[in-house]
């Protein structure tokens, strides 16, 4: 397979027309892999976005914050798109400009999609077997979690070599996550 950096900087033929259907095969920012939660900006309604069913976490530092994955994301698609926070609208992941800009073509994104998606079922099936199914939980907070269960309690062999390998895993995601998909700082 060809590395990520390869991919993220072969020029597409073609500016596909809608490269935001890339967001439908992904949801990475939505599904609690990219984020651990959002925040409401000015303009939002946290009300409005309440009564459509957004769940929210709290207030740090003054920002209202919603939860990840987002009670609104339904199988790649966002329930209350057209209403979604200013927070959701304006996010354009490092792949997805990738694409709009022509520095990578679709076919080639997709592949990068999928191979995240391949490394986050891998992450998700490893909490499993270590005893973790809380799926309403962002990914990074459900392998913290493990951790410090794993660290204060006592661990058998197998959970010990499972961890590792869910260690291993967490490190693959977030190295084609950072390599990918999260923007640059600008």
């Amino acid at each position: 397979m060809m590395p990520v950096v390869s991919l993220l900087s072969k020029r597409a033929t073609v500016n596909p027309p809608d490269a935001n259907s890339l967001c439908l095969e992904c949801g990475l920012c939505c599904n609690g892999v990219i984020f651990a939660d959002g925040q409401l900006q000015a303009g939002d309604d946290a009300t409005r976005l309440q009564s459509l069913g957004l769940a929210f976490v709290g207030v740090k530092a003054g920002i209202q914050k919603f939860k990840q994955p987002c009670t609104a994301f339904a199988g790649c698609q966002c329930k209350i798109y057209s209403e979604r926070p200013k927070y959701c609208r304006e996010f354009e992941c490092l792949l997805l400009k990738s694409v709009k800009s022509g520095q990578t073509d679709r076919s080639a994104a997709s592949r990068i999609v999928r191979s995240a998606l391949q490394r986050v079922k891998k992450v998700k099936r490893l909490l499993q077997e270590l005893g973790d199914s809380e799926e309403g939980l962002a990914l990074s907070k459900r392998f913290r979690r493990m951790k410090r269960k794993l660290e204060i309690g006592p661990r058998d062999e197998d959970s010990a070599e499972k961890f590792g390998e869910l260690t291993l895993a967490v490190h693959d995601l977030n190295m084609l996550l950072a390599e990918a998909f999260y923007p640059r700082p600008q």
